[in-house]
């Protein structure tokens, strides 16, 4: 790999958290009136959110279109400033810092971006593209062109491509120039915004599987945005089900798929699609009702109680609390809760 003054990820066990985010709320004024504009409101578009991603797993956010999961990896970043809450890279509150030192860190956090032209250049070459990173953070040197090479090497693009334009290339392949791109200054962490959602479903198994084959081989943390459960199922070593601003359900891979705990989570699953007709002519789909809530005006209690098929009064007046009910596995329902309250006191 690329040979930078960038440090090395850290690889002592007692730090295996690198991203911690603690009541993490993004707020968007709303104005009203053109010449005298006053604030009447506010878009929730991230409203609480509290988790961590581990060193060298890939925690994936999934739902619905607008539920606040490109904010949430934005705010991350600081690409967004959040409006309350933390945000630490390892012991470093991100929230804290002055705009040239987030730069300074931001070496070591990017991001791939889900739109693979709009976020390339088109006057530029894919050789300056790559190398442009490299030359905003001073890490340029003489051999700056076998970098830009290596780089498009790395991601499967063959290094005569350097003096391309990204017209010139499919959809996939300028996906893998915007990773090579984030690759470029040796990150440890990056921030995948629905990186396959504009691509064809062959070649989303190809961006993929090289997502993970880098992970391996540079020990990357991805945070991996998407809103098709379908598309996370290999990649994922946790999963977090995002809705209306608010995590929903947190729980390993394995437990989000065998045993989903929120009706939320139960409705996209069963609307993933199964190869077997057989076995999909037997599935129950779960079909929501109404549409989304505005994230102006939540609904209170549970921001889910206006479409969720299994909806109880206290759902409509308290707003349940996330909770651990299994080791790892993080829920917000109460009829979750009052289900273990039950098993935990038989009659």
């Amino acid at each position: 790999m690329i040979e930078t003054d960038i440090n090395t990820p850290q690889t002592n066990p007692k730090q295996d958290t690198l991203i911690t985010i603690q009541n993490l709320q993004v707020h968007f004024p709303v104005f009203q009136g053109l010449i005298i504009q006053k604030i009447v409101g506010a878009i929730k578009a991230v409203d609480g959110l509290t988790f961590e991603i581990k060193r060298g797993e890939t925690l994936s956010l999934v739902g619905e279109s607008g539920c606040g999961k490109s904010t949430t990896g934005r705010a991350i970043l600081q690409l967004i400033r959040p409006t309350v809450g933390k945000v630490y890279f390892e012991d470093t509150d991100l929230t804290t810092l002055e705009p040239e030192e987030i730069r300074k860190i931001r070496r070591r956090m990017q991001i791939i971006f889900q739109d693979p032209y709009a976020s390339l250049n088109p006057r530029m070459t894919v050789g300056k593209i790559i190398a442009e990173p490299l030359i905003v953070h001073n890490l340029a040197t003489k051999k700056i062109r076998a970098h830009v090479e290596e780089l498009l090497e790395l991601v499967g693009l063959n290094p005569q491509f350097i003096n391309r334009y990204p017209h010139e290339f499919s959809g996939g392949q300028r996906q893998r120039i915007g990773i090579a791109r984030a690759l470029a200054v040796n990150p440890d962490f990056i921030v995948c915004d629905e990186p396959i959602a504009s691509l064809d479903v062959s070649i989303q198994a190809q961006v993929i599987n090289l997502m993970q084959s880098l992970q391996k081989t540079l020990g990357l943390t991805y945070l991996f945005i998407a809103h098709d459960l379908s598309v996370v199922r290999h990649i994922s070593k946790r999963i977090a089900v995002m809705y209306l601003g608010k995590i929903v359900e947190l729980a390993e891979r394995v437990d989000i798929y065998e045993n989903p705990l929120h009706p939320y989570t139960q409705a996209l699953l069963s609307a993933v699609p199964i190869p077997d007709p057989e076995l999909e002519a037997k599935r129950e789909r779960i079909l929501l009702k109404d549409d989304i809530p505005s994230p102006i005006n939540p609904p209170k209690g549970c921001r889910f109680n206006t479409r969720c098929p299994l909806v109880v009064d206290r759902c409509r007046l308290e707003e349940p609390e996330f909770r651990e009910v299994n080791p790892g596995h993080f829920v917000a329902c109460h009829l979750v809760e009052e289900s273990q309250n039950r098993n935990s006191n038989p009659v």
